[in-house]
């Protein structure tokens, strides 16, 4: 979706054009669960391993992702993903800001090993 018509790049007056064949991300992640185990096919993995008793997740992307899994489980499969959520917490940076990929402000895990030993990140870890 595009605010204007026609936009053109502020830079080199190229137009521009919106690629048509383009999902939100939180939709296609949606169907992560037994897409990944085959489906629309009945396979052996998707028999075996869906649905799973328990997804593990921030509770920042409980709407973005956690219910469209669970609205897409039910549409596409007739059962729900998992049965239990577990929400852990958010570790953030020295201002306050959650750490992730995108803002470059993560902490290599093993680094921390390093200096504090494996024990001491799997206790901060297990929320």
């Amino acid at each position: 979706v595009t605010k204007e018509e026609n936009p053109v790049c502020k830079k080199c007056g190229v137009p521009m054009r919106q690629d048509p064949d383009t999902l939100d991300t939180w939709f296609s992640s949606a169907l992560w669960p037994f897409s990944t185990l085959g489906w629309p096919k009945s396979t052996e993995d998707m028999s075996i391993f869906y649905p799973t008793s328990v997804l593990v997740t921030g509770y920042d992307i409980i709407t973005f992702w956690v219910s469209r899994m669970i609205f897409s489980g039910l549409e596409y499969t007739g059962k729900k993903p998992f049965s239990d959520v577990l929400i852990h917490g958010l570790i953030r940076d020295s201002q306050g800001r959650k750490m992730s990929k995108s803002l470059g402000n993560g902490t290599d895990p093993l680094e921390i090993i390093e200096k504090y030993g494996a024990d001491a990140l799997r206790f901060t870890l297990a929320t």
